[in-house]
């Protein structure tokens, strides 16, 4: 027996060995645990990746009318451009909406941000595809001294253009507008992860008091990345340059989603929230060239130092009051409503600022008087008939006599420092002169700045009804339904309020136009526009928008009123009683206690079964 006594020690020695290994193991496999692993790191990686996003997105937008000069298109087709963005998400967003939940949400989130990467270098490639962006001789008719005047008397040059040489490069062109359309798609297709899956991401490992604030700063980056693509879009243009595996059960998910009005209209509300936001702002800084006869460069540099930011803050404050206000889903859509009536009435107060379009002769009134009833307006005139004057380029002069001329050849002028224009009859033949520009409207100067002050209280208080509106629209759903109920939501936005906007806005535009370029002797850009009309017809159109949306919100505030506890059922205090009998066990609900399986089945069954409030009352029984 005393034999045995060392073995024993020596085993039990052993035994302890292996315990202190064992144990120093599992410290060491809690050392290695990344630091990344921490929520606000996430939320850091998401904002950036969303920063991105606005940036590219509105540098885009920043560019439209460049686009339009650059390869000779209409609003129309820049509309397209515009809208095929989102068409990349249509295909995806729902599939990974309700797949990605299930999945590795954050890889799922970097793949996408890479997918746009490859998107946003493709869109740069029609720069150095194309031929070089510079004039030449024959592309557009300038004198011999640089200049587009009269050709008459030896000022221009002795042989026409050769219709070769201005034609050749049609079908690249077109190439090249295949080419943005599909960097677009690409970049829409790489976007779909990045909000749906981000937001339920956060929502599910944040405080439920902190939710709101959290999305609030994720929302406040989304649109803070357009100041910076406008702003970059400000500085650019001032530089010369040249579905298979799919689930049956996706459209049961989203019937039922569908049924519930709540959240049906707080969906169809957002989108036309954002209807307005993807038409207006696509345009809006073309808007402010014509209205305003402002510059591209200096359009989007007031747009991305002044609303954009203001948006920004809106969003941030909306996240913030929601918080601290501790609004309830039924304070939050009397938020959404109270902000939705003030936004609209400042679009309303938007009809009465801006300016006319301004005689222009030979577009607005005939040439040598503008009084003169039933006159024919035709740009070209005796008095420019020898010019041999092209029109598909657009360089307005503003005459002596107070009237804009489509360029200095049209004005008859035959010398380079745009002195003894012909067309200028009504004024004495040594002050027949002009200057480049458009001339001036009255009191437009001032009619910019209040202009540029409401679109700021706009944009500020506009911007606050975002996130309410995605609060309520979470605590709608149960919170296994959470990722792919904002999936459905990102797909109607996309559906409703981004792809056809830009269309709706863009043949508005084209419809008030006065004069059109004309290139190969086909119908090329509009280089003047009916501000009167194009003002009204733009900002009607966004007051409808906003209009259908206050109609959505009242509806939603109507149905919470009169039912609260069947739509946002248990969500604010205490659990759910999805919540309590979980059906799916995920890496998001590790550490949870666990569920026995016989729980788990009948839950699962309850709720594939057709009769919701049927589904509830047993749900209450087990």
């Amino acid at each position: 027996m005393q034999g045995k006594k060392p073995g024993g020690s020596s085993g039990g020695g052993r035994s302890g060995e292996l315990q202190g290994d064992e144990a120093q193991r599992n410290k060491k496999k809690k050392k290695k645990v990344s630091c990344f692993s921490n929520i606000k790191i996430f939320l850091v990686s998401e904002c950036a990746l969303m920063l991105a996003q606005g940036t590219v997105g509105a540098y885009l937008v920043s560019v439209l009318t460049t686009l339009e000069r650059r390869f000779n298109l209409q609003s129309a087709d820049v509309g397209v451009i515009a809208s095929s963005f989102e068409i990349g998400n249509l295909a995806l967003i729902l599939f990974v909406s309700y797949f990605g939940a299930r999945g590795h949400r954050p890889r799922l989130i970097g793949c996408g941000g890479i997918v746009m990467a490859l998107g946003a270098l493709l869109s740069a490639l029609p720069e150095f595809l194309t031929h070089q962006y510079k004039y030449e001789a024959g592309e557009i008719r300038w004198g011999a001294e640089g200049r587009d005047v009269c050709a008459a008397n030896g000022s221009g040059s002795d042989e026409g253009p050769d219709p070769d040489l201005i034609c050749r490069n049609r079908t690249a062109t077109n190439m090249m507008y295949l080419l943005l359309i599909g960097a677009q798609v690409l970049l829409g297709i790489g976007a779909t992860p990045v909000q749906p899956l981000g937001v339920s991401y956060i929502d599910d490992h944040v405080r439920r008091k902190d939710s709101s604030l959290y999305i609030g700063i994720l929302f406040t980056m989304l649109v803070f990345g357009p100041a910076c693509g406008f702003i970059l879009g400000s500085f650019c243009t001032k530089i010369y340059v040249d579905a298979v595996f799919i689930d049956t059960m996706i459209p049961k998910v989203t019937k039922h989603l569908l049924s519930n009005p709540v959240f049906t209209c707080i969906i169809l509300a957002a989108c036309m929230e954002i209807a307005v936001v993807a038409g207006f702002a696509a345009f809006l800084g073309k808007y402010l060239e014509q209205q305003f006869n402002l510059t591209t460069s200096s359009a989007n540099q007031l747009l991305g130092m002044t609303a954009i930011p203001c948006a920004c803050l809106g969003i941030f404050l909306g996240g913030l009051l929601v918080k601290k206000l501790s609004l309830s889903a039924l304070g939050a859509i009397r938020m959404a409503m109270l902000v939705n009536l003030v936004s609209t009435a400042c679009y309303v107060s938007f009809l009465f600022l801006g300016c006319d379009t301004g005689p222009v002769a030979g577009v607005t009134v005939p040439y040598g008087n503008n009084t003169a009833p039933g006159s024919a307006l035709d740009p070209y005139s005796p008095c420019n008939n020898n010019c041999e004057c092209q029109t598909d380029s657009f360089t307005p002069v503003c005459g002596a006599d107070g009237i804009t001329y489509l360029s200095a050849c049209f004005a008859g002028c035959n010398s380079t420092n745009l002195t003894g224009c012909a067309c200028l009859t009504t004024v004495p033949a040594e002050n027949a002169t002009v200057v480049p520009g458009k001339c001036p409207s009255p009191g437009c100067q001032e009619a910019f700045l209040t202009f540029l002050c409401v679109m700021c209280i706009c944009s500020l208080i506009g911007a606050m009804a975002q996130t309410p509106s995605v609060i309520i629209l979470i605590r709608t759903v149960s919170p296994e339904l959470k990722s792919y109920a904002l999936g459905v939501l990102f797909l109607l936005l996309r559906l409703l309020g981004f792809i056809p906007p830009p269309l709706i806005f863009g043949a508005g535009i084209d419809s008030t136009c006065l004069f059109w370029s004309t290139f190969c002797g086909e119908q090329g850009a509009c280089v003047l526009y009916d501000n009167v009309v194009y003002r009204y017809l733009y900002v009607s159109i966004a007051i409808a928008l906003k209009s259908f949306a206050f109609i959505l919100y009242t509806t939603t505030w109507q149905c919470l009123r009169k039912n609260y506890k069947r739509y946002i059922k248990n969500h604010e205090g205490g659990l759910s009683t999805s919540e309590f009998f979980a059906s799916t066990l995920t890496l998001d609900n590790l550490g949870r206690d666990p569920v026995p399986a016989n729980q788990t089945h009948r839950t699962k069954f309850i709720y594939n079964l057709e009769d919701h409030e049927w589904c509830e009352n047993m749900e209450s029984v087990l």
